[in-house]
């Protein structure tokens, strides 16, 4: 539901249908990772909800100052989603509760989102000659992820040896998203090195951001425009098969068509949105036959880090495994602290959360940490530990233009 519908319908924009049905069980604070991280249960899941609920029974409970501060101390993560038996949902509660309180958070992160390939790149320069102390206290957080924008590609690790020929001839759009957009083209060309040795036939286009950044922040009109041009484009285009390589922009490309209100906005009937559905595959799935050799230079200690957001079967970390062969490989599962908006709202939040999961990984000095997720590379580039190198699996591979 965006802003705009819920002012013309005279709804509640607290999300308070989304948290009806808590029975106070707790299994949400047993996964909620700002919990875990700070051990403050006024941050929790089950907070937010009757903060929620609170809210939706007298609008004027709290005052717009701290409605819009409660709503910042969510990371977004929807491990307290997936985690609730009565499908309670306060990640997208606290998503409306931050369209209805958008306040000076939200205006910078939409500039921040939607003026990506002209900031982006100019932060990461920036960012690397300011030292932290000179930040604004709201913008700390900020200038750390330009840190992660503006860092080195690592040295490719292994090389394909051969491609799985399955999909050769097959039709397919690209999506890149934001952070290869904005910062990290070099994710591109490597991604479409791999499509051309898949033998799919690339169709270009400029795809829009997928929106889930959008959504996190409150920004539900913008992430609306955002999912119907990217719908458009993939139409247009005559439906062909949808690869991309950041699991984020899967989530939340993969979520026009899960959520029954978005998906009524976006496609023609029901038919469509299942063809979108089908359509979507991660680059890493098609990979999986593929036979890889490592080089003599790798880092002898490897790392996975596992997006959050993820419940199932994660198909970067399994393309990651078959990379590097019987190399033992160190495995994170924990919350990196990202959180999109909260690095605006409660910077040092964020850090609680990267410092919890780099104490609980632990890697050895000259480790290489991987990750799927592109999000989750950049607030890992930021708080990595001295002498651990993070990268998307993309930058790992060699390919015709990174030798």
């Amino acid at each position: 539901m965006s802003g705009s519908e819920l002012e013309r319908t005279g709804q509640k924009p607290t999300g308070q249908d989304l948290t009806e049905g808590c029975v106070l069980c707790g299994k949400c604070l047993e996964v909620c990772p700002l919990l875990a991280a700070t051990g403050r249960e006024e941050l929790s899941p089950r907070a937010k909800a009757n903060l929620v609920q609170l809210l939706g029974r007298d609008p004027n409970a709290l005052s717009e100052q701290d409605a819009a501060t409660l709503a910042g101390f969510c990371l977004g993560c929807g491990r307290c989603k997936d985690a609730c038996s009565q499908g309670v949902d306060v990640p997208g509660a606290v998503s409306r509760l931050r369209n209805a309180h958008p306040g000076w958070k939200a205006w910078v992160w939409k500039q921040w989102m939607e003026r990506s390939k002209a900031l982006w790149p100019k932060a990461g320069k920036a960012a690397r000659v300011i030292p932290e102390g000179l930040a604004p206290g709201r913008l700390s957080g900020l200038l750390k992820l330009a840190r992660g924008l503006g860092r080195e590609p690592i040295a490719p690790c292994v090389r394909v040896e051969s491609f799985p020929d399955s999909l050769r001839g097959t039709e397919a759009l690209l999506f890149s998203g934001c952070t290869a957009s904005g910062a990290a083209p070099h994710w591109t060309t490597a991604g479409e090195a791999i499509c051309d040795g898949l033998g799919l036939v690339r169709i270009n286009a400029a795809f829009s951001c997928c929106g889930s950044g959008l959504a996190t922040a409150g920004l539900l009109d913008e992430r609306l425009e955002a999912a119907r041009r990217n719908v458009e484009i993939w139409r247009s285009a005559g439906r062909p098969l949808l690869v991309a390589f950041c699991a984020s922009c899967t989530l939340g490309l993969a979520g026009y068509a899960e959520t029954p209100a978005l998906a009524g906005e976006l496609f023609q009937d029901q038919a469509e949105a299942g063809q979108w559905a089908g359509s979507l595959t991660p680059l890493s799935s098609l990979l999986n036959s593929a036979r890889f050799v490592v080089s003599q230079g790798a880092p002898q200690g490897t790392g996975y880090h596992r997006p959050c957001h993820l419940q199932g079967p994660d198909p970067d970390e399994t393309l990651v495994r078959g990379m590097l062969g019987d190399r033992e490989l160190a495995i994170s599962k924990d919350c990196c602290g990202f959180g999109g908006i909260l690095q605006l709202g409660a910077p040092t939040l964020s850090a609680q959360v990267a410092s919890r999961c780099w104490k609980k990984l632990a890697p050895a000095p000259g480790t290489l940490v991987l990750t799927g997720c592109s999000a989750c590379v950049l607030q890992l580039s930021a708080t990595a530990p001295e002498g651990i190198q993070t990268a998307h699996w993309l930058e790992a591979i060699a390919t015709n233009d990174r030798r």
